[in-house]
């Protein structure tokens, strides 16, 4: 039976003598940064992890792309220092805090090389789909560039608690990094090296790992495997918590609606008629806290001018999950091609919805429950997918922390 590896590897760091401010320069994955951060990110230093993880695309007066700028950063910066190699493989234990909901939330990983496996091996698990556009950005970056930028969040069962009685020792001394970014996240960094590297493998080896976000990232790893032969291309770079973590929290992803036909959205209305018990609703709701409270599964339709709340009519939906029930009633009858991800966006906050809306950025929204962590890992056991974004583990996982270097790093 095949079983999980993870290795320590030498890691690519910001010098924190030539940075100053770490917060300055480390920035949320790709997937999540609108186009005005990206320009605030650009401002904030010259060396800020923008250019790295997800440049601004056009010539940029040298007539080059994105990913080749990308390669040049990564190239200088090294030159320069302001990013310099581990001497020696580590792993990283890496706690990230902070506060959601006036409640303030912790969580601690290992982060590591993590052994590539295709699916089909039942090592690594996804519950999730993913969409072709952002795998062959992300793999044309690694062609360029040869590393892995941002992390994977993987998940692993430990009951009895032993990665926590493994790594306190490293808490206690001083850590690589220890700041607060501009989102009031705190992030603390330690090496872990020496025997206990060995003791976490072990740890690690007889478990599944459940991917909690990074799917694009992992599906963009397998690929560039079978094109590459660097060291570390069997390898991804990937934070891994266990699933025990009090400081896990999910929140939903909201769908936005864009580039509807007049008839689309007709058709969408006529659909939720038919298959939901439907309510009005108002704005001063609160509707995603009035979701809370329903019955699943339930979900609640914005458009500009109304808001309708959703219960499903279907006796036989019990048990399916929103996301798939939204997808299999309301989205496949409108998008019947595979052009369904021009239409959508994805959001984490009602007010947000809201504003697309009302902006005209959207023609409607899909308010959602989050996706219980049971589910989660139930389906992927069964290896049953559910719909992309189904999931939004909060806060992101950043970029910049450190950078696998898949030809220097092992």
């Amino acid at each position: 039976m095949k079983m999980a590896r993870i290795v320590p590897f030498r890691g690519i760091r910001y010098c924190s003598d030539k940075i100053g401010n770490l917060a300055d320069v480390i920035i949320p994955p790709y997937d999540v940064i609108t186009a005005e951060e990206q320009e605030q990110f650009y401002r904030r230093s010259p060396y800020n992890f923008i250019r790295l993880e997800f440049g601004k695309t056009g010539s940029g007066g040298d007539g080059g792309s994105r990913y080749t700028r990308a390669a040049g950063y990564l190239h200088s910066w090294r030159e320069e220092r302001v990013l310099l190699l581990e001497e020696q493989p580590l792993f990283y234990l890496y706690r990230q805090s902070f506060t959601f909901a006036g409640r303030t939330h912790r969580r601690t990983g290992l982060i590591a090389a993590l052994g590539l496996e295709p699916y089909s091996k039942k090592v690594i698990l996804p519950h999730e789909d993913t969409l072709a556009t952002p795998k062959a950005d992300r793999l044309e970056l690694m062609r360029h560039c040869r590393a892995n930028f941002s992390p994977i969040f993987g998940l692993f069962s430990d009951p009895e608690e032993r990665f926590a009685e493994i790594c306190a020792p490293f808490q206690q001394r001083s850590p690589l990094y220890n700041f607060t970014d501009h989102y009031g996240e705190h992030h603390t960094l330690w090496p872990v090296e020496g025997p206990p590297q060995e003791e976490l493998a072990r740890l690690l080896e007889p478990r599944q790992i459940f991917i909690a976000d990074g799917h694009h990232r992992y599906d963009t790893a397998l690929r560039y495997r079978e094109e590459a032969a660097s060291p570390g291309s069997g390898y991804v770079l990937a934070v891994l918590v266990p699933l025990e973590d009090p400081g896990l929290l999910i929140l939903p992803f909201h769908r936005l609606l864009k580039g509807l036909t007049a008839g689309q959205l007709a058709l969408l209305r006529k659909k939720a008629a038919r298959y939901f018990e439907v309510a009005e609703g108002k704005p001063e709701d609160g509707l995603s806290a009035r979701l809370a409270g329903m019955r699943a599964p339930a979900m609640a339709l914005l458009f500009p001018d109304r808001d309708l709340l959703l219960r499903a009519k279907e006796s036989g939906s019990a048990g399916e999950l929103d996301v798939s029930l939204l997808k299999r009633l309301l989205l496949d009858p409108l998008f019947e091609s595979d052009a369904v991800e021009q239409h959508l966006d994805f959001v984490t906050g009602e007010d947000e919805a809201r504003r697309a809306l009302q902006s005209g950025k959207a023609q409607a929204a899909v308010l959602l429950n989050p996706t219980p962590m049971a589910a989660v890992t139930a389906r992927a056991l069964k290896g049953e997918n559910m719909p992309q974004k189904s999931t939004c583990f909060h806060p992101k996982l950043p970029a910049g922390l450190l950078i696998h270097h898949l030809e220097l790093s092992h």
